[in-house]
């Protein structure tokens, strides 16, 4: 994934966090969709067992994840 940073958002503000902290099928698909599009930051946000994943511009894409078990 190189250099890019990746803020999670869980309590309202967004804290920058690695990429293993986030669940197994969450990460898999920050990692596909930031290895085919060019972005600066990534953002997640968490709203219990819901994510909502953010690549910033030029891509601006979003994707909504359920992470199971």
């Amino acid at each position: 994934m190189g250099n890019k940073t990746i803020k999670l958002s869980d309590k309202g503000s967004y804290r920058d966090i690695a990429l293993e902290q986030l669940p197994r099928n969450v990460r898999a698909a920050v990692t596909d969709l930031s290895a085919k599009n060019p972005v600066a930051d990534i953002l997640v946000d968490q709203a219990g067992m819901l994510y909502r994943i953010h690549l910033t511009a030029p891509a601006n894409i979003y994707l909504d994840v359920l992470a199971v078990a």
